[in-house]
């Protein structure tokens, strides 16, 4: 018999959006799932809109607003599945996912299944798979991927794990979510699947989180990911990908916007543990030409740099402006 599996839904204000991702959820090739839907707070009709769907596995918790992180820890407290999957509420899922992703996981003994996901502008899209390459690696190894910022991989939601992993690694109390938690989790494996092909579709909008220019946001995102830096660093102290990913994210939140934000970097040293950081073991690691080049160039020229990353950032997110 099937396993059942929890699919987490956590929604706030998502009458726009939740209606496809719902959809996509409930016409899953994989059918012992419980759906559990955490309205957090809406003042709009997204409960109107859940308590339509005419489905016996759904299950709603309706609660004051408590933000993301917290109303994702609401859902694998209540969660009855041996597996958990998240779906942000304006994303939507390909009709197999949690099949394929369960799958992996049976046929090659892992706790944890991932597989890619797609960065789309609206639903009118035509996905071309490549051909499937499925690698067994450990969680050290897809610890690089995180650090590297590769494919999405600090996400919760293009994974699929057991759930007495969520239980042991709660999601924390702040703005950012999912990079505060995720490398804990897959340092703690010895075995995950993880697939090139593309299963989920993360939307990009104005009105999500991810689409403005929020300064707490990126302070925090800061703030977590030098927390990562030194809990990496005491476990693996001659990890390369851990000072690249901790540079990578200096110049990122360099390059943004914001009196607050430039003042908290400033605070913080940012340029100087920058500096400090740059080495020439982080010119022969195994990363892009391109990565190098940006590294390089920051260490050189941070404000040339932010100048030429501002005028390329215009152009690529024109559709945003």
């Amino acid at each position: 018999m099937e396993e059942l599996i929890t699919v987490i839904i956590n929604v706030y204000n998502g009458e726009k959006f939740i209606r496809k991702c719902l959809d996509s959820v409930i016409n899953q090739t994989y059918k012992n799932l419980e759906i559990l839907i955490i309205n957090d707070g809406s003042t709009d009709n997204t409960l109107k809109i859940c308590e339509s769907f005419n489905d016996e596995r759904i299950r709603i918790i309706t609660q004051r607003n408590m933000w993301i992180s917290l109303a994702r820890n609401v859902g694998i407290e209540n969660a009855n599945g041996e597996y958990i999957f998240f779906v942000d509420s304006d994303d939507f899922i390909q009709r197999d996912i949690i099949e394929y992703l369960y799958n992996l996981c049976k046929n090659n003994n892992t706790k944890m299944s991932v597989c890619m996901p797609l960065a789309i502008y609206d639903y009118n899209i035509k996905v071309k798979q490549q051909q499937e390459i499925i690698k067994i690696v450990s969680g050290k190894d897809f610890l690089k991927e995180i650090l590297l910022s590769k494919n999405f991989t600090g996400n919760v939601w293009n994974k699929l794990a057991k759930k007495e992993i969520f239980q042991k690694y709660k999601f924390e109390d702040r703005i950012i979510s999912d990079v505060a938690v995720i490398y804990k989790m897959v340092m703690d494996l010895d075995r995950i699947a993880y697939s090139n092909q593309i299963k989920y579709y993360y939307l990009r909008h104005q009105s999500s989180i991810t689409g403005k220019n929020h300064e707490e946001r990126t302070i925090d995102l800061y703030r977590a990911v030098f927390e990562r830096y030194n809990y990496i660093k005491a476990i693996y102290p001659d990890f390369i990908e851990n000072e690249i990913g901790l540079m990578l994210m200096i110049i990122y939140c360099y390059t943004k916007d914001g009196d607050k934000l430039h003042e908290f970097l400033k605070e913080q040293n940012a340029i100087n543990n920058y500096r400090k950081l740059f080495s020439f073991k982080v010119l022969v690691a195994t990363i892009s030409h391109k990565e190098k080049l940006k590294i390089s160039l920051f260490f050189i020229n941070p404000q040339l740099y932010r100048y030429i990353a501002r005028k390329y950032n215009s152009l690529k997110y024109k559709y945003f402006m």
